[in-house]
């Protein structure tokens, strides 16, 4: 469709702040340090990133040939939304008012931007594609990257996120956040966003940058000492500041959490959060407390954890003590909460060796259901509960191929999807 040059991107991640093997960034610092170190540590690459549908009958992914595809648990096969080709779709979009899904492809350079919206209705399984929209020179280089689609809660704009996929190629703040666009499905219009969505974030919390009330969206800057400013933007344009003082409790928790020599006091890890919004405040659970952006007080604030929540974390933590150089990047319940599924990373090994352990949280037993490897600077959630949370998909490399696999409460393995092969800097 003429929105790339011939020029290919490689298949590469986003640059990672992590010592190599290192699932998480490691760090005695108050929660603003900690959860925004995620930010930066959240790599973010072309592999499949599944969406329920809203039945929890149906997820729809994306396949390392260029596809889109929805797999039927009921009917236990599979259908092509959009054909293979040299597109990176990474995560695609439901549409929360009309049956549809929308994915893109991107192309990003140095001086130009390219982008297309294509929409694929449920309804009768047409296509429709938006304009092809270039920013910059047009005639500049622009390589093809991965590309992902987020509809606001509206149903009326479907915002677009495309990076550059080498992490070798980190020379700004372009670089580093990527490009965002606006579809507008009535108008079928798209426009460039000059307040980049915290997307990092997102990523790193699995959650949209959007409030759910459709009025803006949660935003994302790098000051001149590259730490991040986060404010809220609506679709006027207008940027509000998000007030915190969590920077200034941060260093004073540093101060007095160090020993006589200076030396920082035992270090841990914690799983990626989950992120919940409510309202307009975007809630993010860590071990320290619960980093809550409020967009309507514009302000970020640390609310405590509940009982049930530092439960669990202890938990967690002392079983990865027992079981080091185990560690657990991420955790994701069934329903009633007895059961959860446990994503877990062995430290400090370059084959990256991966599992999924069932966990009875009664019993405090736990087996291993799946065991894999996952992508080196891949940080994202690899778990992916349904709407009725009585299943969840799990994602891993299986002998250099993307899996999902969707499992009950029970630990059984209901279907397997193969997304195809995957290999650290194919063309």
């Amino acid at each position: 469709m003429g929105i790339v040059s011939d020029i290919k991107a490689e298949l590469l991640l986003f640059h990672s702040s992590t010592k190599k093997g290192g699932p998480m960034p490691r760090s005695t610092l108050f929660p603003y340090v900690l959860f925004f170190s995620i930010c930066f540590a959240t790599g973010c690459g072309p592999i499949s990133e599944p969406v329920w549908n809203y039945d929890s009958r149906s997820f729809f992914h994306t396949r390392s040939d260029g596809s889109v595809a929805q797999y039927d648990l009921d009917k236990k096969a599979s259908r092509v939304l959009l054909a293979a080709g040299e597109q990176r779709p990474r995560s695609v979009a439901l549409g929360p008012t009309v049956p549809a899904v929308a994915f893109a492809q991107a192309a990003m350079g140095a001086e130009a931007g390219a982008v297309q919206v294509g929409l694929y209705s449920l309804l009768n399984s047409e296509t429709s594609w938006s304009k092809l929209q270039i920013w910059g020179d047009a005639k500049a280089r622009r390589d093809l990257c991965s590309a992902s689609c987020y509809y606001c809660p509206t149903g009326k704009r479907i915002l677009i996120w495309y990076h550059t996929d080498n992490p070798l190629n980190m020379k700004n703040e372009t670089d580093w956040l990527g490009r965002f666009a606006v579809y507008e499905v009535e108008n079928n219009k798209l426009m460039e966003l000059t307040a980049p969505p915290a997307m990092l974030l997102a990523q790193g919390a699995h959650v949209s940058p959007m409030c759910p009330d459709g009025s803006g969206y949660l935003a994302m800057k790098l000051n001149k000492d590259n730490e991040p400013q986060f404010l809220f933007v609506d679709w006027d344009g207008w940027e509000y500041p998000l007030e915190t003082d969590l920077e200034n409790a941060s260093r004073t928790f540093a101060q007095g959490n160090r020993d006589a020599e200076g030396v920082a006091k035992a270090e841990h890890c914690f799983p990626l959060p989950q992120g919940i919004w409510s309202g307009q405040v975007l809630r993010c659970p860590i071990p320290q407390g619960v980093i809550a952006f409020d967009l309507k007080a514009r302000r970020i604030k640390n609310e405590p954890l509940t009982e049930s929540q530092k439960k669990e974390f202890d938990q967690i933590f002392a079983y990865d003590a027992a079981d080091r150089p185990w560690t657990t990047i991420q955790t994701s319940s069934f329903e009633q909460g007895r059961y959860a599924l446990h994503c877990r990373l062995k430290m400090d090994d370059d084959a990256r060796p991966a599992r999924i352990e069932l966990v009875d949280g009664q019993l405090q037993r736990r087996r291993v259901l799946l065991e894999g490897t996952v992508p080196e600077f891949f940080l994202v959630h690899h778990l992916f509960p349904s709407p009725d949370r009585r299943l969840i998909l799990a994602c891993l490399l299986v002998d250099h191929r993307a899996w999902i696999h969707v499992i009950q409460s029970d630990g059984q393995i209901v279907a397997k999807v193969d997304c195809g092969p995957f290999q650290m800097g194919a063309k």
